[in-house]
């Protein structure tokens, strides 16, 4: 008995939902004559489903072994087969449509056509012709500059273009060594390109290669400096993401803007908190660079010894326990993009006299090198530190404060911006809500009445801080002055007023320093880690000076 399931489908709306999934899909009858083959079985196949609706499954090759799973009574097995050189893998199943009467059916999806979608999305770029070859050093995708400069419309087409420029020797060296091979140069219609092979692994096989063709002119990036640049080079914020109606925020908004438009040095400044670093990621997000990467750099967070390798890389064996291969530093990482200089007025004069050449030459040499290399970095540098009295006092060389002295952006403190404070708040409590899964709703007139009148010497960053904190003690839905820590209560940084004193400007600032690490210490019951946070210093910092106020913690 045969059973036309063609029609069976096509009569429940199944044909449609069957033609278009993206996965090729077969049926056969009790015959195992093939009544449906749908559009994605054609491009598997390279047939057109009416050469094969009507003939025996075995028509198709290879095999796919379906009479031997109705004599073996095997109702679904998974298999894998190569199809038109492409790895495939096919569900095989039956149905018993009577007693020891099996139609059969296949759904088959190309190994790679998950990857491919990726890869589109992952892999386009304006400068670089990329292609993917499979194990079998097949074409399986292309980027859109691969098609422009070929002039092909077709995968067959490009594919005859690039077998006759790229030579079949490295392909199969690099896919045998399964290592990156990079140094082969081609002309193409009069353009140089350098060809770098990156071996694709999966379970320690090769399973593809990605060749990349690289104009000779542009700085090449490693297969590991693509990594950190995807690891570490996002910027995420705009400059919607800057709550805020005072009139000072919206005029260094405004320059912000315009500064996005050139590639000038930008220098934020501003005390601890006030959202350097997010004006920084604006900046980026609408400047023309905004599809490089973006990197960032706390220059007092990294150890002075390290801080050099950090912002240049090393090479291979310039130090014990270097990596074999080297590193490239952020700023090779950050080429055709953006490098964000936190805290740079912390750099030693001697990091400030090679950044500077750094900035001036554009080009880096990494630690251990002879060799330079050219890079083109659009840097923002921040700082809350007072930079021209830094110079008058010899410790920022007057240079380098020139040379960054291009753009300044002068954020306003929180306690200038009183009117910003409940929009702000508000803000906070939603994003710090959506963090940690929380359902607080509401801040109370009385906390936002209490917040208008604290001097808020850590800005924003304090805010978010003390909402943080109340949300984690807060029962209920509303955010009420028990939730609040005493001394904003009180509208003091600490409990203890600043006693009077006759020392220098100097000492009065140690002194003052000093009280906010304990308020802020107390603030966090003792947990150094979010102290540090809080007052937007690395830890190392921190301890030094605990050490130095010999403040006693918890």
């Amino acid at each position: 008995m045969s059973l036309n399931l063609e029609l069976h489908a096509k009569e429940f709306l199944l044909y449609p939902i069957l033609q278009n999934i993206n996965e090729g899909i077969l049926i056969t009858d009790t015959s195992l004559q093939v009544i449906f083959f749908n559009e994605h079985a054609e491009k598997i196949y390279h047939i057109d489903a009416e050469n094969v609706i009507g003939h025996h499954v075995d028509t198709l090759k290879p095999s796919l072994n379906l009479e031997a799973m109705i004599s073996n009574q095997q109702r679904l097995v998974k298999d894998k087969a190569f199809i038109n050189g492409d790895e495939v893998v096919i569900v095989k199943g039956l149905l018993e449509l009577a007693p020891g009467q099996f139609a059969a059916y296949a759904i088959l999806r190309n190994s790679y056509s998950i990857e491919e979608n990726q890869l589109d999305s992952l892999l386009q770029t304006p400068y670089e012709g990329i292609a993917v070859f499979n194990d079998n050093l097949r074409l399986i995708y292309a980027n859109d500059v691969c098609f422009r400069f070929f002039n092909c419309n077709s995968k067959n087409e490009l594919y005859d273009e690039l077998v006759s420029l790229i030579p079949r020797t490295s392909l199969q060296d690099s896919m045998s060594k399964a290592k990156p091979i990079s140094g082969e140069v081609i002309n193409l219609r009069g353009k140089l390109f350098e060809l770098v092979f990156l071996p694709v692994i999966r379970y320690n096989r090769t399973v593809g290669i990605i060749v990349k063709g690289i104009p000779a002119y542009r700085q090449e990036r490693t297969w590991g400096q693509m990594v950190e640049q995807y690891k570490y080079g996002t910027a995420q914020y705009y400059l919607d993401s800057i709550i805020g109606t005072n009139k000072e925020l919206l005029k260094q908004k405004e320059l912000a803007a315009k500064a996005a438009r050139t590639i000038s040095t930008v220098l934020i400044t501003g005390e601890s908190g006030t959202g350097k670093e997010i004006f920084a990621h604006a900046i980026h997000n609408i400047s023309p660079r905004r599809k490089g990467p973006f990197i960032k750099v706390n220059c007092a967070a990294v150890p002075e010894t390290l801080l050099e390798s950090e912002l240049f890389g090393y090479s291979e064996g310039a130090f014990t326990g270097a990596r074999k291969e080297g590193k490239p530093g952020k700023f090779e990482l950050a080429n055709h993009g953006t490098i964000f200089l936190d805290e740079i007025g912390d750099m030693s004069l001697s990091m400030q006299a090679k950044l500077l050449r750094a900035l001036q030459e554009k080009e880096v040499e990494r630690v251990g090198s002879v060799h330079t290399t050219r890079v083109n970095v659009r840097v923002i540098a921040a700082t809350n530190q007072d930079l021209h009295k830094l110079v008058a006092e010899n410790k920022f060389r007057k240079d380098l404060f020139y040379r960054l002295n291009v753009i300044i952006l002068n954020l306003p403190p929180l306690r200038i911006r009183i009117d910003d404070i409940p929009l702000i708040s508000n803000a906070l409590l939603q994003r710090i809500n959506q963090e940690l899964g929380t359902r607080v709703s509401r801040i109370s007139n009385e906390v936002i009445e209490c917040f208008c009148r604290y001097d808020w010497p850590g800005n924003v960053r304090e805010l978010e801080n003390t909402l943080e904190r109340a949300i984690n003690f807060c029962e209920g839905n509303t955010i009420t002055l028990d939730h609040i820590p005493q001394q904003i209560k009180s509208g003091n940084v600490s409990e203890s007023p600043i006693p009077n004193s006759d020392g220098t400007l100097e000492t009065l600032m140690e002194q003052r320093e000093k009280e906010l690490i304990i308020a802020t210490l107390n603030n966090y019951g003792g947990n150094k880690t979010r102290t540090a946070k809080a007052l937007n210093i690395h830890r190392s910092v921190l301890y030094r000076k605990i050490n130095k106020y010999n403040i006693r913690t918890l």
